[in-house]
């Protein structure tokens, strides 16, 4: 069963653009509730591939709060390349390891030799009435996924799911476009960031589908559609041909990413002109009753269940799509997520580190006001001691030598708490202690836990915890190191922790600058 969200992010990343789309799944059904976007920064994304990590990431942390976009629930596609997408047919004799099949399988793609790769499938029904195993499968550099997502993780941005955003577009498009069609092939032909995605679906079942790079030098818009076509007409042939197929029905759905308006009007126009029989590149259509419709991806929302929105700004249909796999709304069934297991296990540690550091952030705002209670407690004993004094010679003085012993008696027990937080007084850094343990926050590696926080003047810090390995300790100090806010941390020590699976106990000095 999916876990299920309240409201939930799509993070929709392109070659030159960032987009969010924030929604909510009711009794009612979907709800658009927000929607965001902004260029891609200069530089960030070079080759197919990020670049700049820690600039994309506080770009869309920007964007997140500038809108006020509250959820720490996210589904992400980012810009990666290669990615691989394919369906498998499963031998009988591997369906008890499919993962391991899946895995030798991929290891032979030329685009991802010599890289550690990050992969997820999973089952999908056979469309020949046999008894076939098949699975569809995804797959791509996971140093490159890795590395965004602890750039974002640094921003304090979290993500639940990735996936390549052809399969968030398909889940957008799903209910409009795939359910409830079993008289017609389907066919979904997306060109985004020079990919060119293919996909068939029959009777709602995914059949067919082949990502690869679009060789065209630039986008000329005559030749560009020429050569899309020349592929929607190849794959028609391989189903008629090859594949003795007998449904002659068949619905083509072509989505184009277009900036340029100039070149969405000749696009749509060339569409048209396909549709109505006038242009026909050797479209292959003898036998075949084939219906054309062209939308460029920026219209694509028109076809997905928020596309009536009220919104000024009109959504990522991607965005929309990524959102929704985190809803447990009505999809494809093409469930898979490029998220590394670590990272997705790691997530209640990150939490769990939060929870230390806003509890250790709550005892100091505590002792602060503590002190400054019990400061104005030892001036009102002062005072009244003043007061008394000046009374004795004319009073009761056996009353007021007892007054003066409870006096004498409350100003101990406050001095010997005072004493103890008057460090921290005398200083005015504590009105940053939240910016303090948010770099401790930022800082920590993800094998690096911490139980343990405590100052004893204000001016240092100790922190305690466990680790997986000496190594992320000594990243631990290196990182803390690096802090506007540390004047000088150490390592006091290291040792095996017996009792926790062999983790390394650690205590780190931090001495915060003044």
């Amino acid at each position: 069963m999916k876990q299920q969200f309240k409201n939930v992010l799509g993070i929709d990343i392109s070659f030159d653009q960032i987009n969010l789309a924030l929604l909510r799944k009711s009794k009612n059904g979907l709800k658009l509730l927000k929607v965001a976007g902004c260029p891609v920064p200069d530089g960030a994304i070079k080759g197919g591939n990020i670049e700049d990590a820690a600039a994309l990431a506080k770009a869309v942390k920007h964007l997140k709060t500038k809108n006020k976009i509250r959820t720490n629930h996210a589904s992400l596609s980012m810009v990666m390349e290669p990615t691989i997408i394919q369906t498998m047919d499963i031998p009988n004799d591997s369906w008890d390891d499919v993962g391991q099949f899946v895995r030798n399988e991929i290891k032979h793609c030329a685009s991802l030799s010599m890289t550690k790769i990050a992969s997820d499938y999973c089952g999908i029904k056979s469309t020949d009435k046999t008894d076939k195993r098949r699975a569809f499968v995804v797959a791509a550099d996971s140093q490159k996924i890795t590395t965004f997502v602890d750039a974002l993780d640094k921003e304090g941005l979290g993500v639940d799911a990735i996936e390549p955003f052809s399969v968030a577009y398909i889940r957008a498009c799903y209910a409009k476009k795939i359910a409830e069609k079993f008289d017609q092939n389907l066919a979904f032909v997306i060109l985004r960031d020079n990919i060119l995605t293919l996909c068939v679906f029959k009777n709602q079942i995914l059949d067919f589908v082949e990502n690869e790079k679009f060789e065209a030098d630039q986008f000329d818009c005559e030749e560009s559609f020429r050569l899309i076509i020349e592929k929607i007409n190849a794959l028609l042939k391989f189903y008629k041909l090859k594949l003795a197929d007998e449904c002659d029905t068949w619905e083509v759905n072509l989505a184009i990413s277009i900036s340029d308006e100039s070149v969405k009007e000749k696009m749509e126009s060339l569409a048209n002109r396909l549709k109505t029989g006038e242009l026909s590149y050797g479209f292959f259509q003898n036998n075949l009753s084939v219906e054309f419709e062209f939308k460029s991806l920026d219209q694509a929302y028109l076809d997905t269940p928020v596309g009536d929105t009220e919104l000024a700004d009109k959504p990522s249909a991607v965005a929309v799509g990524l959102a929704m796999k985190l809803l447990n709304y009505e999809d494809c069934g093409l469930n898979t997520n490029l998220l590394l297991p670590e990272m997705v296990n790691s997530k209640p540690e990150r939490k769990h580190a939060l929870v230390i550091a806003n509890i250790a952030a709550a005892i100091f705002l505590l002792a602060v006001l503590t002190v400054g209670f019990l400061d104005m407690q030892v001036k009102n004993i002062k005072e009244n001691m003043k007061d008394k004094h000046g009374k004795l010679l004319s009073g009761d003085v056996k009353s007021m030598l007892s007054n003066k012993d409870s006096l004498d008696e409350q100003i101990a027990n406050t001095s010997e708490n005072f004493e103890n937080m008057s460090a921290i007084l005398n200083t005015t850094f504590f009105a940053r202690w939240d910016k303090v343990l948010d770099e401790i926050r930022y800082a920590t590696p993800k094998p690096v836990r911490i139980v343990n926080i405590f100052s004893n003047d204000g001016l240092k810090i100790m922190l305690k915890g466990h680790a997986l390995s000496y190594e992320s300790i000594h990243l631990f100090v290196q990182m803390l190191n690096k802090s506007k806010y540390m004047k000088f941390v150490s390592l006091i020590g290291t040792e095996k922790d017996a009792e926790s699976s062999g983790l390394v106990a650690y205590s780190i000095s931090c001495s915060l600058v003044e």
